[in-house]
């Protein structure tokens, strides 16, 4: 019996170690069925992530060049697949995207509300993309307000998002494709929408023609940084110490990895971070100021004290910002249970299949 290319497509989506487990009710599939016509998911479903240039491709397929570059360009620009020019190659290069981070990111433009409604439903689904968040490596790791940090600790470059941003040569923003989405549903947040930062390590320019990546200056990038912290944002970068491109500022009423893994019993054990709030009892006085500042309700005042929830805490630094008082600060967690963070993207992608028990050896 054929499978249906939608089907096919699921399937090889979630030999991708990021994932894309299939719901019960379908919902995974009215997602791709928006996305890609039946010819697109039987055409992605057939590429590597490594790529493969036109001339492979068309050998491949079967398909004169002609024909397929056009079909595979119009497939770029709708963010179905990836494309690249490969300076090893000599030649531009087609390849597999992972839903997430990947495809559903790239649909920020041509999202509506019915696509935005078959998200929703999908990820909602308990075997669903709540699966996603909660399989190890995990996807993020979380970038402590600087401030927030206690005085004595001394700060790796990799722990700071300033240090992220003046690193680059080119820096972009976009708007938050997770905000984009629970607003065309009625469900939208007041914090800032277009605070999604990119960054370019090692190409200047890099974002001067994107579509939806505006290109900003690295002051602006800072700024934007600022105006997050201010508004109560949670900074969150790609769960690896090498090859970080982006700083998402997150919201768990609309981010579609914050909202799965608040949802969970113990959300510290999801998110990869370095850092636990601590209360200094001789200055707090319990005006509860933190505890409206805490979107992952890690704080409570029983009493006269604020207390930690440490199973709850992210270490994200976003209360201790606003404490009149000055009595929260970030300090490291040596306990010895954290979490392993893979060096560059190969060891993630290795380490996640190896936990997820997939073999993505015939997609790369």
């Amino acid at each position: 019996m054929t499978m249906n290319p939608y089907e096919k497509l699921a399937a090889v989506l979630d030999k991708i170690p990021n994932g894309f487990p299939p719901a019960a009710d379908g919902s995974h599939l009215r997602v791709l069925e928006w996305i890609f016509t039946p010819e697109e998911a039987e055409v992605a479903s057939q590429l590597k992530l490594r790529g493969e240039t036109l001339e492979e491709l068309s050998n491949r397929f079967n398909r004169p060049k002609d024909e397929l570059e056009k079909f595979l360009d119009a497939m770029h620009k709708k963010g179905q697949i990836s494309s690249w020019i490969s300076k090893s190659a000599g030649a531009r290069k087609y390849g597999l995207l992972p839903f997430a981070v990947g495809i559903y990111e790239e649909q920020l433009n041509r999202m509506d509300g019915e696509f935005a409604q078959r998200l929703e439903q999908y990820f909602q689904h308990e075997t669903g993309f709540r699966r996603v968040v909660a399989t190890k490596p995990v996807i993020f790791q979380v970038i402590p307000v600087n401030q927030s940090v206690s005085t004595e600790l001394e700060i790796h470059s990799l722990e700071k998002a300033e240090q992220m941003i003046e690193s680059s040569v080119s820096w972009g923003v976009r708007e938050c494709v997770c905000r984009k989405q629970k607003d065309l549903i009625g469900e939208g947040c007041d914090y800032p929408r277009s605070v999604c930062l990119a960054l370019a390590p090692n190409k200047e320019n890099a974002y001067d023609d994107d579509e939806l990546t505006k290109a900003i200056t690295k002051e602006e990038s800072l700024r934007l940084l600022r105006e997050s912290e201010e508004a109560g944002l949670i900074h969150c970068t790609y769960n690896v110490q090498s090859g970080r491109t982006f700083i998402c500022n997150c919201c768990t009423c609309c981010c579609g990895v914050l909202r799965g893994v608040e949802n969970l019993e113990h959300p510290r054990e999801h998110i990869k971070t370095d850092f636990i709030m601590t209360v200094n009892a001789d200055l707090c006085t319990a005006c509860e100021t933190c505890v409206d500042r805490c979107q992952f309700d890690a704080l409570s005042v029983p009493e006269d004290v604020c207390v930690v929830d440490k199973n709850r805490c992210i270490g994200c630094g976003v209360c201790a910002m606003d404490c009149p008082e000055g009595a929260l600060s970030l300090v490291r967690d040596e306990s010895p249970n954290r979490l392993e963070q893979p060096t560059n993207t190969l060891d993630w992608m290795t380490k996640r299949a190896i936990s997820r028990g997939v073999d993505p050896s015939d997609i790369l």
